[in-house]
């Protein structure tokens, strides 16, 4: 890897020692890079990283391990790179411990191994290209996104510091605590157009400069890093690859707003990304970047990292800071903001990861670098963590104004090539968007103005075999079970909904009039409790809850009252919706049916037709599933 052309000797590491102690040792010891996050430790990473170690022991080979980031393709974890003298780096995906020996022989001895196993390699013109593997970086997935932020996504170890400041770390902090005033770094950073990434999208420049312009002894800078969006993993991804560049992007901040305290508050389901945290700070703090007076420069800022309690509603930075301060996360009325009145009383500026990560790229390329990607309503790019019924799911990063079909197409489209059903995005604050809106273009004008709330990021791709009024249900229960109580709207409402919802997905217990009556009369008053709620919520937990409720009544309206009229789920998610029959021309009398069904619903003699007993049956479709003679028919 070769020095960024911004990085020079500077005010902070003028020692040319660091920058060559990456240079890679000319030796033959050949080099594994493991793609390590949450994501590749789930599936067994850890794993495989013992059967690298045992097959070096066994076979007395040396082999230096380095654990880098994941590069964001997760459908292919664990992934492993192998780099041998001379050679590109070639990638393996979805290893086993039991394929590893097979894969070390075959590239040791310089041959690629069974095709199954191959991703592609990192193509470098000074090393032998191997034969008939592909470019990882011509790979669709990484060839049709821009970018940025996660450029360097696995290529290094992240707590590797002197690998960071070769890919351009830490010039911007350098140019601003030695060149820079905070009002000029607030200045370009509302020119800019950054806007915040945690779903609001207001101008973090502006943002800044409220804060500075309060003549406090004492302010704050938070960076938000508890990521509680279900589905969503940005943020955690960013940390765990870019430590150093989340780091780096706090002091700059707090030196914008003349800050000598910052807080890192992030969640503590994320045990990987803590520790890659904790770690990168005790290295910049070894590297006197942080403390009093960095790099000689008179500035003092002190970083500390709070883990939090995991809750939903401390998205909110009101609640965030009560959090912080030792109290229940509970939301505030604003005004006055945060800026004006947050931690301690003194003003305190609040912004997630995504948003920090952009600003020392902002301050190193410059203004007009950013502003060249985007469109007229949002600059620079945005990450989205794809999953669900897609071919490939992981981290993607588009330019903003790029079109949901854009992001669907980078991930290799629908699982078994079916028709979309729908997208799903921003987590339970969002919403669902049908195929003839894929084209909606991804910024914060045209996705505010669709009633959704962006959220952090999370995109989920959903088929004709999800059920649309299930989702928005459990996603309603995840508000009610998050709501902080406080106001009564998001607190009731929420109830209220997750009633109306479950009535709708199940079968009435009777066919009288007053249950009938009640089922049609919770669905009438959907659209006007979602209205209450929206307006008269505290915060944006119970503002934006009744966005999935608003979005199906846009665009589903004909699943809702399939659900309602015809007490059916064509998904045939809803198992209380659900019947089961046996078709007796079908039926053999197997008896696999009844002896795996947990209610004792089917009764019938081996070799005669079953039946089921209706009055006993609970739906589970364990007999639909074992049927092997499409005996079993569901209703």
């Amino acid at each position: 890897m070769k020095l960024s052309g911004n990085i020079i000797p500077n005010l902070i590491f003028p020692e040319l020692e660091l920058y060559n102690a990456y240079q890679e040792v000319s030796d033959n010891i050949p080099r594994i890079y493991l793609g390590k996050g949450t994501c590749s430790i789930a599936v067994g990473l850890n794993e495989v990283k013992d059967a690298i170690i045992d097959y070096s022991s066994l076979h007395k080979i040396d082999l230096k391990i380095i654990e880098t980031s994941c590069r964001g393709i997760c459908t292919y974890d664990p992934i492993i790179e192998i780099k041998i003298k001379g050679r590109n780096r070639i990638l393996f995906k979805n290893i086993k411990p039991t394929d590893v020996s097979e894969i070390l022989s075959s590239v040791l001895n310089q041959i690629v191994p069974d095709s199954k196993f191959v991703l592609g390699q990192v193509i470098d013109k000074d090393m032998y290209e191997w034969t008939n593997v592909p470019d990882i970086m011509q790979n669709n997935f990484f060839s049709k996104q821009t970018r940025r932020l996660t450029k360097y996504f696995g290529e290094s170890d992240p707590l590797d510091i002197a690998s960071y400041i070769m890919q351009g770390g830490f010039f911007a902090l350098n140019k601003v605590i030695s060149t820079m005033q905070p009002d000029e770094v607030c200045a370009e950073i509302e020119e800019s157009g950054l806007q915040g990434r945690g779903g609001g999208g207001y101008n973090t420049g502006i943002k800044w400069k409220a804060s500075l312009q309060n003549d406090s002894s004492l302010k704050y800078f938070i960076c938000n890093a508890d990521e509680s969006d279900p589905g969503s993993f940005v943020d955690r991804m960013l940390v765990e690859a870019n430590p150093f560049g989340l780091i780096e992007g706090v002091i700059i901040g707090a030196y914008a707003i003349r800050a000598s305290e910052a807080i890192i508050y992030i969640s503590s389901r994320y045990p990987f990304a803590n520790e890659r945290l904790r770690k990168a700070l005790e290295i910049v703090k070894d590297h006197k970047l942080v403390g009093n007076d960095i790099a000689d420069s008179g500035y003092n800022i002190h970083i500390e990292i709070i883990e939090s309690p995991g809750t939903y509603v401390c998205g909110e930075e009101t609640a965030l800071i009560a959090s912080i301060q030792g109290q229940r996360g509970m939301p505030e009325p604003k005004p006055p903001y945060p800026a004006e009145s947050g931690l301690n009383g003194m003003p305190t500026v609040v912004n997630n990861v995504e948003t920090l990560c952009n600003v020392p790229l902002i301050l190193q390329h410059g203004v007009d670098w950013f502003k060249q990607i985007g469109n007229k309503y949002s600059k620079g790019t945005k990450l989205f963590s794809v999953t669900g019924k897609v071919k490939i799911t992981g981290l993607v990063e588009v330019p903003m104004g790029a079109t949901l079909k854009s992001v669907l197409e980078i991930c290799g489209g629908v699982k078994n090539n079916k028709d979309p059903k729908a997208i799903h995005l921003g987590g339970p604050s969002g919403g669902f968007i049908p195929p003839q809106h894929f084209q909606l273009p991804i910024d914060y004008f045209h996705i505010s103005n669709e009633g959704i709330w962006p959220g952090s990021g999370s995109f989920s791709v959903l088929d004709n075999e999800n059920c649309l009024i299930e989702l928005a249900k459990y996603y309603m229960e995840f508000v009610e079970n998050e709501s902080c109580g406080k106001c009564i709207p998001c607190r009731e409402g929420s109830q209220r909904m997750v009633e109306i919802l479950d009535r709708i997905t199940k079968k009435p217990a009777s066919v009288n009039d007053k249950e009938t009556l009640i089922r049609f009369k919770g669905v009438m008053q959907m659209e006007q409790l979602a209205d209450v709620m929206k307006s008269t919520s505290l915060c944006g937990l119970g503002q934006n809850a009744p966005n999935l409720i608003a979005s199906i009544l846009k665009y589903f309206k004909n699943e809702l009252e399939e659900h309602i009229y015809e007490r059916k789920c064509a998904a045939g998610v809803c198992r209380n919706l659900r019947k089961f029959s046996i078709d007796v021309d079908n039926c053999t009398g197997c008896t696999l049916c009844a002896r795996k069904c947990p209610s004792d619903a089917i009764i019938g003699t081996p070799k005669h037709p079953h039946f089921i007993v209706e009055e006993k049956c609970i739906n589970c479709g364990i007999c639909f599933e074992v049927c092997k003679f499409n005996a079993v028919i569901i209703s």
